[in-house]
């Protein structure tokens, strides 16, 4: 039988003694019918209307206390048993035992461990054997008890066989159940970042380009600034339709990779690094920041899934840029494939103490968040830091199947 379960939920109990709970039910049968029985061998051993000798009485005695020991656990119920196992052959009252055994064993092997109920079958097959030896009268007994303990072992281990699957099938349930909550958590954790990355470029755009319109000091110069404007807006809104025709999709929802690309269209195309690159070296200097651009080996193919996470994380970083930098600052990027990795540089000075800079803009951090997160599922680094007047951003990953 296939025991196995997910890591962390095993089905075999954890120790020796341990066991499966009973129903509750049934143990109040069995205590019912323990406690008739006994009571009816005292009571007839004491006013002499029945057929019960001492030595029975004190064996059910002792059966009666290994089966209400079930309540507490059938290990413990058969290790219980054990003294009126061998009260039986020393007084030579085989009955009541006879027939307790088969069904202690049977409760054993449907809810102890393997092993527990292995050590159970063979005290149980040496009792019955010892039987014509302590008792000879009895010793035809013996050719009953033995079947009927076997046959006992093979229905607890039918009824553990079900209660195997039964908590297999739960557990398979339990950790399909964390699984789906852990993959809509990551989606919804990469939706928030596609709609910051989104609506953080385009809005620091907009708002930017609509300052530097309203303080315009030629009409050329706001004209310029309200087309960006509207190139941005435009932008902004192709890449909501597109995250929207993504999330609607009902082919991806159903892992259907084909359906998903025709609810994508061309929307992947637009996601260029290089072309991306010169279109944030023209909105960087649009707000007049001199930026230089350097693009190295973007002619080689690149995964489109790698070339997504660089161009987010390419979008965060010129946003920054474009928050922090100061008055006539400067900015260097550098995007290229070398020695196996696409490398990702973005440089920009820092505002100097007391010099004039874009006010109004706080950041929560969930920018550098989400660019690392980006980089790390790809098995990528990314490192942000400040070195003097200038601050750095490097982000690496790893292009498999391209030659270094």
């Amino acid at each position: 039988m296939d025991n196995t379960a997910p890591a962390g939920l095993p089905v075999e109990p954890a120790g020796f003694w341990s066991a499966r709970p009973v129903s509750k039910a049934f143990l109040v049968v069995v205590s019912i019918f323990v406690a008739i029985s006994a009571a009816s061998d005292v009571i007839s051993r004491i006013d002499g209307s029945g057929p019960s000798t001492p030595n029975e009485v004190l064996v059910s005695l002792l059966v009666s206390m290994a089966l209400f020991m079930l309540w507490a656990r059938t290990t413990f119920a058969f290790a219980a048993m054990i003294p009126a196992l061998l009260s039986s052959h020393l007084l030579q009252s085989f009955n009541l035992t006879s027939f307790a055994l088969p069904f202690m064993l049977g409760a054993v092997t449907a809810t102890a461990r393997r092993s527990f109920s292995a050590v159970a079958l063979g005290i149980s097959v040496v009792w019955a054997l010892l039987v014509p030896l302590t008792s000879p009268r009895n010793g035809s007994s013996v050719w009953v008890v033995v079947p009927l303990l076997l046959v006992s072992w093979a229905v607890g281990m039918f009824i553990r066989y079900i209660l195997d699957r039964g908590q297999q099938d739960r557990l398979r349930v339990a950790e399909a159940t964390r699984r789906a909550a852990l993959a809509a958590a990551e989606e919804r954790r990469s939706l928030a970042r596609d709609l910051h990355d989104i609506v953080a470029h385009n809005l620091t755009i907009i708002s930017m380009q609509a300052r530097a319109a309203k303080y315009a000091g030629t009409d050329e110069a706001a004209r310029k600034a309200v087309e960006v404007v509207g190139d941005s807006a435009t932008e902004a809104l192709a890449d909501l339709r597109r995250m929207l025709s993504l999330l609607q999709a009902e082919g991806l929802l159903a892992g259907d990779q084909e359906a998903a690309q025709v609810a994508l269209g061309d929307g992947a195309a637009a996601l260029d690094l290089e072309y991306g690159a010169v279109k944030f070296q023209r909105m960087l200097e649009g707000l007049g920041i001199q930026t230089e651009l350097d693009l190295d080996g973007l002619d080689r193919p690149i995964p489109q899934s790698v070339e997504t996470a660089l161009y987010r994380v390419l979008q965060e970083a010129v946003t920054n840029v474009a928050k922090h930098a100061g008055e006539g600052g400067q900015c260097r990027i550098c995007i290229r494939v070398q020695d196996g990795q696409l490398q990702l540089a973005v440089d920009n000075t820092m505002p100097r103490r007391g010099e004039r800079t874009r006010a109004g803009w706080n950041s929560s951090g969930s920018g550098l968040i989400g660019m690392r997160d980006r980089v790390d599922a790809f098995g990528g680094t990314m490192t942000s830091e400040r070195d003097g007047t200038w601050w750095r951003v490097r982000a690496e990953v790893p292009m498999q199947g391209l030659p270094a």
